[in-house]
């Protein structure tokens, strides 16, 4: 115990003073002033990182922030035109990601989203985009409508349990598509165990969870030394995320092998491949692919829904706008479909705006710079993380004009059409080369969702038992995959007979 910590300590001490003797040479952006040998471990935000650094841009006025943690160099960039100019413009010096050692002792470092740039991630990225591109979405539409209409019925029988709901049908979608796997109903295990899974994402990524994601020497730390509790809770953790990757994959190819036809992306991909050029390589990187697949569609599509339906009960007049245009294109005769995307603009702007008015995750994953560089004559050492501010982005007021409030209209013309020359908010996917491939994916599904959602169902306010309408406000998480704190919400079917436009449940 005593070697260790003198080699953590002396660790911290060599970046201190590298940092230190380093100052007077080089030109950092501004930020707050560290102490010596630990930087500004201690001015690190634990909770809702965003709205920290958002509040250090006014202060220092400037939209590139610096920090160093232990020796570790940190940016962060608070503006549309430094994320651009960064992570976009020099890609080629940003496109890098960080080693963390949580993800490795969780089993997270199989999402390809974590691994470091390189000819590996260039193979997993490139048959994650073949199985997602926009032309290959269309096959992917049956599916999504067919679990749509059963949360319609789920919302139809049981509101008061939207946020399950919700939660189920992401599930059961994701899993349908990319492993063909049909959910038997909500208490199905296999959705429970996916499901903690990809919570475990949210716990690693969450700035200042656990010293052992700045400090790589606590990897070799006992599991009851102090500061370690990471290694514990990832002992857990790491079960459940094995079985999301490996378990769900290996009953596939199993059943594909014994002879079993099956349509999903995982079988999609193994068809590319002969018997003779599949090797244990291989099938690592298609477990990686189909397991990240999983993961990138769940948490977020679930996290959009619920800021939705928040959304909805915040802005009644949103809402019953939006319904006004469904009943004018459908007629209150049927459900919204994918070729009534472009006779909806004002749901389409409805959409975009959840995803501006509250990203998901406002700030995304850190980028890593692989070389010395200079912006604005600010040094940016190689080896920093660089992180993309989407909130602070997605709520510039020269941007968007009143940006703190929620409405669709700013993506619209006078005559209610789309307008190209707003900036759609991109930058709750990423950046540059690290740009999400699924966006497309999470917005058709978001999209239909929503669509079908306020076309059947009115989203109004619990009431108390006075029947008074309980306000609500705004309350959201403050870990990395920020989400409303859990509420409540009433769906009143709109009018008479709109259960009859849900489709009854396909038998297969």
């Amino acid at each position: 115990m005593t070697s260790t910590l003198a080699y953590v300590l002396c660790a911290a001490a060599v970046g201190a003073v590298v940092l230190f003797s380093s100052k007077h040479r080089r030109r950092y952006p501004p930020g707050p002033r560290g102490l010596p040998l630990v930087g500004n471990l201690f001015d690190l935000p634990r909770e809702s990182t965003w709205l920290t650094y958002e509040a250090w841009g006014r202060k220092y006025g400037s939209d590139i922030l610096y920090l160093n943690v232990l020796g570790t160099h940190m940016i962060v960039l608070n503006s549309t035109e430094a994320a651009r100019e960064i992570l976009e413009k020099r890609a080629s010096l940003y496109s890098d990601r960080s080693v963390d050692i949580t993800q490795h002792c969780t089993g997270w470092s199989r999402n390809f989203g974590f691994i470091e740039y390189g000819d590996k991630w260039r193979a997993h990225r490139r048959m994650f985009h073949q199985q997602f591109t926009s032309s290959v979405l269309p096959r992917y539409h049956p599916t999504l409508k067919k679990e749509v209409h059963g949360l319609l019925r789920l919302l139809a029988d049981s509101p008061d349990n939207f946020a399950r709901h919700i939660r189920y049908m992401a599930g059961a979608a994701t899993l349908r598509i990319v492993y063909d796997i049909e959910i038997q109903g909500e208490d199905d295990p296999r959705v429970a165990t996916a499901e903690k899974a990809v919570h475990v994402i949210t716990m690693i990524m969450t700035t200042g969870s656990y010293l052992g994601k700045t400090l790589r020497i606590y990897c070799y730390i006992p599991t009851w030394f102090p500061g370690a509790k990471f290694k514990r809770d990832a002992a857990v953790w790491k079960i459940w995320v094995d079985q999301m990757y490996y378990g769900f994959y290996r009953q596939l190819k199993a059943e594909i092998d014994d002879g079993q036809e099956r349509n999903c992306v995982a079988s999609n991909i193994l068809a590319r491949f002969s018997s003779e050029e599949y090797n244990e390589d291989l099938e690592g990187t298609i477990v990686n692919t189909v397991g990240t697949a999983y993961a990138g569609g769940v948490d977020t599509t679930v996290a959009t829904l619920s800021i939705f339906v928040m959304a909805m009960l915040l802005y009644p007049e949103v809402q019953k706008k939006a319904q006004e245009e469904l009943d004018r294109v459908l007629k209150r005769k049927r459900l919204p479909d994918f070729e009534d995307r472009n006779s909806l603009p004002y749901t389409v702007a409805l959409v975009k705006e959840v995803l501006r008015w509250h990203p998901p995750l406002p700030t995304t994953v850190a980028h890593k710079s692989t070389a010395d560089d200079v912006y604005k004559g600010f040094h940016i050492p190689a080896g920093s993380l660089v992180i993309g501010n989407a909130w602070a982005i997605l709520r510039d007021e020269q941007r968007y004009s009143n940006a703190h409030i929620f409405d669709p209209s700013r993506f619209l013309t006078e005559d209610g059409q789309l307008d190209p020359n707003v900036p759609d908010p991109i930058e709750t996917f990423g950046f540059g080369r690290r740009i999400c491939p699924g966006r497309h994916f999470a917005d058709d599904f978001s999209w239909l969702t929503v669509a079908s959602v306020l076309a059947v169902f009115a989203i109004e306010p619990p009431r108390d038992a006075q029947n008074n309408v309980v306000e609500m406000r705004e309350d959201f998480t403050s870990a990395s995959l920020s989400v409303p704190k859990p509420y409540k919400a009433n769906f009143r079917l709109r009018f008479t007979g709109a259960t009859d436009l849900i489709p009854s449940p396909i038998v297969e």
